[in-house]
């Protein structure tokens, strides 16, 4: 595939992911030593960092030290767990955003870490080309982000069976639309450029969906969506003429 036309778009990508970790101070925790330093490496370069760990009791040590506001960990750790973690870590500071990169994309470790109120989950094999600063940007926007590899597990596993009837019922056409695309880890600007809608109508349609679902946030969404096997993806979202 020739992506020479997209560099323009792909340089202003990474340079808005820049600007946006200038304004962070992140605590890094991983119990993965090559990991860790690329992580760290690449936030002092463009960042600011306020820590890393590789234990969650170190982590939670330079979250206490500091004024973190971006906490990247994995869910595998040296003592702890990325979950864990994540949970003491929002007590600490119920304000802090999250991001979890899942090394055993597992049901269980994906459903505790969501359990756990992390903001965002990336494939640990998806950090590289720019998708990390893609997550932070998708958190910084949207909240909350899944990417597509963690939905795909959760999709393949689907869950237990629920109260699929009673939760389609209520969902309007629109936003089945955008629960569909929020199910393939797409962020709301993503979602509005596949459906030709604007961004205000994509958030009004996810804060519409959350409410009917009585979910948490969208990783929430995603969890109930395929326990209640609610969509059936499509290999492109359709087109809204109006």
């Amino acid at each position: 595939m020739n992506l020479t036309l997209q560099l323009p778009t792909m340089r202003e990508f990474m340079h808005n992911g820049r600007n946006l970790l200038l304004r962070r101070r992140t605590v890094i925790a991983s119990a993965d030593r090559v990991l860790i330093t690329a992580l760290v490496s690449m936030v002092d370069d463009i960042g600011r960092l306020a820590g890393a760990a590789t234990s969650e009791r170190e982590a939670l040590t330079c979250l206490r030290g500091g004024n973190a506001d971006l906490l990247i960990c994995t869910d595998l750790l040296e003592s702890g767990n990325g979950p864990s973690l994540v949970t003491a870590a929002r007590s600490l500071r119920p304000d802090l955003q999250t991001l979890m990169l899942i090394q055993r994309p597992l049901r269980s470790t994906i459903e505790a870490a969501i359990d756990a109120g992390c903001n965002g989950l990336c494939s640990r094999e998806r950090v590289g080309n720019g998708h990390l600063l893609r997550a932070v940007q998708a958190i910084d926007s949207d909240d909350t982000v899944i990417d597509p590899v963690i939905a795909g597990v959760l999709r393949h596993s689907r869950l237990s069976a629920g109260r699929s009837a009673t939760l389609s019922a209520s969902l309007s056409l629109r936003e089945e639309d955008v629960l569909r695309g929020i199910c393939r880890g797409l962020t709301n600007q993503e979602i509005a450029d596949q459906l030709h809608l604007s961004i205000d109508t994509v958030k009004h349609a996810v804060s519409a969906l959350l409410r009917k679902l009585e979910a948490r946030d969208r990783t929430q969404a995603v969890v109930i969506a395929f326990r209640n096997d609610l969509v059936d993806l499509p290999a492109k979202l359709p087109r809204w003429t109006t």
